[in-house]
């Protein structure tokens, strides 16, 4: 199988490679993808903890080698030199463009700045045979990235983020059982300074720095200058496989606890990782199921992909020993498709049909502020090949995306005088949310075959994201202009 043939199949190398175990005895051919990319965002009609501009360069490889029939390696490099315009009410490393609400606990101030990063991320894994019933597999990351702010207040971040899995399973004929562990370990520091330090008081309140703990709540934390988040997920998974010649089914159940301290600064000033120094927790249990079905046809492919996620967050003030945030969400997605080949170079036609349906609750218990909302996303894709000369390809697509606010609601009761951060991001971020929308998406990819079966795919893609009422209205006049999005790049595929 040639997992890189179509868009149609990037759910699958997903799956491959986050559980290599489940295609330890498929037959896939090896596969390196080099890539170099651009993207430009113009985000107009957005939430407030979001930048107005984005600009992406990306490197990025990765890749699927058998080193034998019984043993087979995966991975990939990435790296991404990111500049934003126009962010504030956002000192951390998270952005809500694809959340609705940030992790409760961060420093922010009102003024928008310019901000720039750097990101590395390298994984590798490997899937073996060690004999006809028992199987392996093993994964390991490193993430690292570098974050600052040019206008004061500027903040400065520096992150790092490394973990493994193990998984073992068994088969029994065409049927496994798999059951493995995984942890990893997230470290964060920051500061935030200013040139001009008069700007850090309360009467400046654009540039004064604020703390959130929760989702209204906002405090003054003298560590703004000096602190660390650190966070420890941990968990397990399970699951089983049935497999044929051209048929695959899997079935996974994974369990996730992550536990994120704050550290704030000692009496002299310093911050380090002793738990006297704590002064916040935020702790997030989550269960995800996942049914996948996958055949292989000489020519047709078909595909299903059925996810259950269910999250719960909470917020804890170590200083008042109790809890103020908790966050609940449950989540079910759906991903079909069929796909009409010639071969394994040229594809007839592929068509998608999925949905996303998600029901989410945000309660600041000290912030007095209780928000619901149920939403529906409806996604369909189509793409085909064109035939061009020397046995060149044009691949065209496009794809719909349909948001829905099924049902909604936002309690806001003032606990204090200061209700800029409740005006200017818990409304607007709402009206943003109860707003239907309509993404649409054209995509572009000119294959040229080159010699020792290398190919060179040069891609475009266009998005384009629409308000398709006026619901915000009840909640915030925002401004509704439609976000464009454009992406392009050069990879050698072989």
């Amino acid at each position: 199988m040639h997992i890189h043939q179509n868009i149609f199949h990037e759910s699958v190398y997903d799956q491959l490679s986050q559980n290599p175990i489940f295609f330890t005895n498929w037959n896939i051919k090896d596969f390196t993808q080099t890539q170099l990319a651009f993207q430009k965002k113009e985000l107009n009609f957005k939430r407030v903890q979001t930048a107005n501009q984005i600009t992406d360069f990306t490197f990025s490889t990765k890749g699927i080698y058998n080193v034998k029939p019984k043993l087979r390696l995966l991975g990939n490099v990435d790296f991404t030199k990111a500049y934003e315009k126009g962010l504030g009410y956002n000192f951390s490393t998270e952005r809500t463009e694809n959340q609705n609400v940030l992790s409760p606990n961060y420093f922010f101030a009102p003024k928008k700045g310019d901000w720039e990063h750097q990101h590395y991320f390298l994984q590798g894994g490997a899937s073996y045979a060690a004999t006809s019933n028992w199987l392996m597999s093993g994964i390991a990351f490193y993430k690292n990235s570098r974050s600052f702010r040019s206008i004061d207040p500027r903040p400065q971040i520096a992150l790092s983020d490394y973990g493994a899995e193990i998984t073992l399973g068994y088969k029994i004929k065409k049927h496994t059982l798999t059951a493995g562990t995984f942890a990893n370990i997230e470290n964060e520091t920051g500061s935030v300074i200013y040139v001009d330090d008069t700007q850090n008081a309360p009467v400046y309140t654009e540039t004064f720095t604020q703390f959130s703990s929760g989702y209204g709540r906002v405090v003054f934390n003298n560590s703004y200058n000096n602190y660390i988040f650190r966070t420890f997920n941990r968990g397990f998974k399970t699951g089983y496989q049935f497999q044929n010649k051209q048929t695959t089914l899997n079935a996974l159940y994974s369990y996730r606890k992550a536990m994120e301290d704050m550290y704030g600064k000692d009496a002299n000033g310093n911050t380090y990782l002793e738990d006297d120094l704590i002064r916040f927790k935020y702790r997030i249990v989550e269960h995800q199921s996942q049914l996948s079905y996958f055949f292989d046809g000489l020519s047709h492919d078909y595909k299903l992909v059925l996810n259950y996620n269910k999250q719960q967050g909470d917020n804890f003030s170590v200083a008042e020993n109790g809890q103020n945030y908790r966050m609940t969400a449950d989540k079910i997605q759906l991903l079909t498709g069929i796909l009409k080949k010639e071969g394994n170079q040229f594809t007839n036609y592929a068509f998608e049909f999925g949905f996303n349906y998600q029901q989410q609750q945000f309660i600041d218990l000290l912030g007095s502020t209780n928000k619901k909302l149920n939403t529906l996303d409806i996604f369909i894709s189509a793409n085909k090949d064109f035939k061009l000369k020397k046995q060149q390809l044009l691949n065209l697509a496009f794809s719909f995306n349909y948001y829905q606010a099924l049902d909604e609601s936002l309690s806001l009761v003032a606990t204090t005088t200061n209700t800029s951060f409740t005006d200017n991001v818990v409304r607007p971020d709402h009206a943003f949310d109860v707003t239907s929308k309509l993404n649409s998406k054209i995509a572009l990819n000119y294959f040229i075959p080159l010699q020792n079966s290398k190919t060179l795919r040069i891609f475009a893609t266009s998005n384009f994201l629409n308000a398709l009422d006026n619901k915000y209205q009840k909640y915030f006049p925002i401004e509704n202009k439609m976000n464009n999005y454009f992406s392009t790049g050069i990879a050698l595929v072989y």
